[in-house]
């Protein structure tokens, strides 16, 4: 008999909405909106209601949004397109690699975290604000951790702010300010493969890449896999409110079961200033690779580090900034089908390998 994986991975099922509308979506959603033929007069008019959906349900005005196909890319057109020749770029020290990638290029400033994985803004007082643009991560996707975006924001009057909401989601509001925004369709269960820029002021970004033509991004995303993400967010949102309640107290159970049953363990981040569905642990004297193995093994999906991949278990820099132990590390995401039955499952798996582990 096949066994059933229980998911506490970052891989969100798709939202049964979307998975409904996506099927509909390829069969009326499929012709070119750009040209002349009947079937692509009714794309057109199937992609301007998605546009509306999505503008309505992330509070940005339609003409603001940019869609893209490779939601990797968000982060290099949202602070790449704010960057001039002479900037610095401000981000912190537990961005996504793919911000610190371009940080590697560019006279960049990096801003380090406290043990609970909030920015530290000391190295603020010596940046010059007027000629910066402050890469600024909402929410961190593999602690949950929200950072005190209005304060830090406060502290750079003068700067270019990218927010990167590719974890937060909608349920998170944009700040007082800001200048670009990203999102990931993922964040509210919508399909892979659908990246949403946001362009508060157009007079200050740019298209970063060689173009011709007014596009402000390549016209190549799926109609169908944007048509489903806006039917993924509207149903999401409907449920938002009690299904933040209830994964927030899924995670303080799970945090109180881990840390009351296996001693020498780390949690990144206070759950009272984090995403509630979002928990990361480390175990002392344990092998991360081993320990999701024998969990693997158990039939729980879960994660381990900022970019765990079979080829890649190099520990986590996001830990490492934090500051807390970076090997032996799972992190469990929650989603809206969790059971507390499954967490409780879970738990005791975890304590059977953990012990076994260093039984060795």
């Amino acid at each position: 008999m096949a066994q059933i994986t229980r998911n506490f991975t970052s891989e969100s099922p798709l939202h049964p909405v979307a998975q409904e509308a996506l099927q509909n979506a390829f069969d009326q959603g499929w012709a070119d909106p750009r040209k002349l033929s009947h079937q692509s007069a009714k794309a057109r008019i199937l992609k301007a209601g998605a546009l509306e959906s999505l503008a309505g349900g992330l509070h940005i005005a339609p003409d603001k949004l940019e869609f893209i196909g490779e939601p990797r890319l968000g982060h290099f057109y949202s602070i790449t397109g704010l960057l001039q020749e002479s900037d610095l770029l401000i981000h912190s020290a537990i961005d996504r690699s793919e911000v610190l990638a371009i940080a590697r290029l560019r006279s960049s400033l990096e801003l380090p975290v406290d043990l609970d994985g909030l920015i530290n803004p000391a190295p603020l007082k010596n940046a010059k604000s007027g000629h910066s643009v402050f890469a600024l991560q909402i929410a961190n996707g593999e602690t949950g951790v929200i950072q005190r975006y209005e304060d830090l924001i406060d502290l750079l009057p003068n700067a270019r702010i990218a927010c990167d909401f590719s974890s937060a989601g909608p349920h998170l509001t944009l700040p007082s300010r800001w200048d670009t925004a990203f999102f990931d369709a993922k964040s509210w269960q919508g399909p892979e493969g659908v990246g949403v820029i946001a362009i508060n002021n157009a007079h200050h970004w740019k298209n970063p890449l060689p173009h011709i033509g007014p596009q402000r991004v390549p016209q190549s995303l799926s109609l169908p896999l944007l048509l489903a993400s806006a039917m993924a967010l509207e149903a999401s949102q409907a449920d938002a409110l009690s299904d933040q309640v209830r994964l927030r107290e899924l995670s303080m159970f799970l945090r109180k079961e881990i840390s009351s049953t296996i001693t020498d363990c780390d949690i990144a981040g206070k759950l009272d200033h984090s995403l509630p569905h979002i928990n990361s642990f480390s175990f002392l004297y344990v092998e991360g690779e081993e320990l999701l193995r024998r969990l693997d093994a158990s039939g729980f999906a879960v994660d381990s580090g900022s970019a765990c991949s079979a080829d890649d278990l190099a520990p986590s820099h996001v830990l490492a900034a934090m500051g807390v132990l970076t090997h032996g590390n799972v992190r469990i995401t929650l989603h809206p089908s969790t059971t507390k039955a499954e967490i409780v499952a879970l738990v005791e798996e975890i304590r059977r390998a953990v012990l076994q582990i260093r039984s060795r």
